[in-house]
Parts: C-alpha cells; structure tokens; sequence
C-alpha cells in the first residue's frame, strides 16, 4: 500500500509539471500530433469529431498546435516509442488530482468552474469524471453537451457522496429535489466558490429569497435572526418532519428558542398562546408593526 501511495504521488508531482510549467520536462516529451494517435486510437478518434472537445485538438484550440489530442493527455512521444499508460496521462489510471487539473487547462478560465480548486469538491479530491463521465472515455470524446455525459440525474449524482442528503429529501416536508423542480445545484455552486458549503448567495442575500422573494426585504422592522442566523436559524434547509420544514414539531417552541421571556400575559400552557403566527403573522418582516403583527 505504501509503494502505490508513493507512486501516486510520484505521478501528481510529475502530470502538475507537464501540465503547469512547460520547462525541461516538456522538452523531454514532445507532441506528435492528433494524427499519430488516430493511428492506435481509430475509435476515439472518430468519436471526438463533431464534439465540443474537438476544438481542443485543433490548431486554433486549447492546445495551440501542440498535438491535439495532447492538450489533455500530455506530450504522446515517449508514449508512442514504447506504448504504456504509464507515459501518458490515462485517466483510467490517474489520481483525482491529475485528472481534474487536465480538465481545468482549459476549464479553469472560464465561469462556472473558475473557482472549482478552492472548492470542497477539489479539496476532497473528487475528479471531474466522477460526475462527468457516462461512458467512460468515450463520453469525453463525443461530447455534444454537458448533459451528454452526466452519469445520471442531479440527485443521483449528489447521493453518490451524500448519502444522508437522501434521508433528508425523503422526509414528509421537503423541496421537490426528487422531481428535479429544483436542483442541488440551484443553491450549491458545485464547480466551487468561496462560500461555506459551495453556497450559492445573491449578493449578500440569503439563497433561500432567490426562489422566497417574499421574504426577501428589506423591511422597515427585520427579524433580527433572518439577519444574524439566516433562514436556517428556524427551518431545515433539505426536508425535516415538520411542517414548513422548521426545526422545532410546533412553532412556539421555535419561538422560544429566542423569545424566552414572554410577556406576563403570554400563559405558553393555553394553547391560545401556543401558535405565535397566529398573532404574529408577518414574522420574516413587517413594514407596519415592530411585534409583525401586520
């Protein structure tokens, strides 16, 4: 086990290089071009023609007349003098980290992936292909679209590694992630960003009034913990057992958490006083009243 770790480590040393800092390392490998590796490669050579990975082997792509098919596998001529995949950059083979940062040569300067190493994707080493890849190789090299190559529907994909994400979507009250009305992706930046858990925000809105725009504001008289808390302060974001998906199964408990000193006339015991809203109507935020009774 530990002479794999150490060649693996080895080999993302060495792929950073080649794919980073051209130097004395590429100068020891040089491009044969995409012609050459049709020669052994017939099928991927066919596939690729038409897809949008097609613009990165040619002369005006990705790989400025460098080889083509090289933009993403490295330099062929080592390879091609003694066919292995342990001379060329084989996404069968490689660690999380070679194969991501052969996709973000190109991906990386562009929106949405931009960002994707100072996300937790990247730092939990998790390549594009683990997403991104139906077929395998193939997928990559007739691609048309991104949906062309998507293992499967968003929540599959996210079930995949988040596994207790599943739970959540499957208790009573929840978004409809299941139906894909709405999407992981529609609050979670997945390509990466610099927000704790890859939150998507607007500005400096909460993500939630991207879809609540009611709840949005600004109002004369706030609810403090919409601003120090945020939504999640009251509600459970992926589903929970209660209704309007709060924490707490009744809403003067929720309250409570808070409001621990009622007033004197405020007998929590009566069930009068049990359902806050009921008084309290405009709890997110009011215009007219600082107790959000309109």
């Amino acid at each position: 086990m530990a002479l794999i770790l150490q060649r693996l480590i080895a080999r993302v040393a060495l792929y950073s290089c080649l794919l980073a800092c051209p130097g004395s390392l590429l100068a020891q490998r040089q491009y044969v071009g995409a012609k050459l590796c049709g020669g052994c490669h017939p099928d991927m050579a066919l596939f690729i023609r038409g897809s949008v990975h097609e613009n990165a082997a040619l002369p005006s792509g990705p790989a400025k007349g460098q080889g083509g098919c090289e933009a993403c596998h490295g330099p062929g001529s080592e390879h091609v003098k003694k066919p292995a995949k342990s001379n060329i950059i084989s996404f069968e083979i490689e660690p999380p980290q070679v194969r991501f940062e052969a996709c973000l040569a190109c991906h990386a300067k562009t929106h949405p992936t931009l960002n994707f190493v100072r996300g937790d994707h990247a730092k939990g080493r998790v390549a594009c292909d683990r997403c991104h890849a139906l077929k395998g190789a193939r997928s990559f090299h007739q691609m048309r679209a991104a949906d062309d190559v998507m293992k499967g529907t968003q929540p599959e994909l996210c079930y995949g590694c988040h596994g207790e994400r599943r739970a959540d979507f499957a208790l009573p009250f929840h978004h409809p992630v299941e139906n894909e009305m709405t999407r992981c992706s529609g609050c979670h930046q997945q390509h990466g960003n610099f927000n704790l858990r890859l939150i998507r925000t607007r500005g400096t809105e909460p993500m939630c009034v991207s879809c609540h725009e009611d709840k949005q504001g600004p109002f004369i008289y706030e609810h403090p913990v919409t601003r120090v808390g945020g939504c999640v302060a009251c509600h459970q974001p992926h589903g929970s057992a209660n209704s309007k998906m709060l924490r707490r199964p009744l809403v003067h408990l929720q309250c409570l958490e808070c409001h621990a000193n009622t007033p004197s006339f405020h007998n929590i015991a009566e069930p009068v006083y049990q359902n806050c809203t009921v008084c309290h109507v405009r709890i997110h935020g009011s215009h007219l009243s600082r107790l959000f009774f309109e």
